[in-house]
């Protein structure tokens, strides 16, 4: 049991680093399918996006195992649910951002 807890923390950490990467550093290559040369929207926006899904998602993986222990399954099923629609919003609204400045 205590391996899952560990597990989930160490995850959202390393979560939550590559967020500060992308959003404070810009380190633009973290992220998948990222191409200089195809982007022609504000890089900035785009990095500061990518970061703050990678922040709420490091959170939501570090509150996870918390979840499974007193609600059950059906925190896993909201927290599965949550990833994927933000996941759909984030590379929505990234479309919506490669426009020329």
């Amino acid at each position: 049991m205590i391996a899952g807890y560990i597990t989930c923390i160490v995850l959202a950490l390393i979560i939550i680093f590559m967020g500060f990467l992308i959003h404070i550093k810009k380190k633009m290559w973290l992220i998948a399918g990222y191409q200089e040369d195809s982007f022609l929207g504000d890089k900035d926006k785009l990095a500061k996006l990518f970061g703050l899904f990678s922040y709420i998602v490091g959170i939501a993986t570090f509150l996870l195992p918390f979840g499974l222990e007193f609600w059950g399954i059906v925190s896993g099923m909201i927290y599965a649910i949550c990833i994927c629609l933000g996941t759909v919003v984030t590379l929505v609204l990234k479309q919506i951002m490669n426009k020329p400045l």
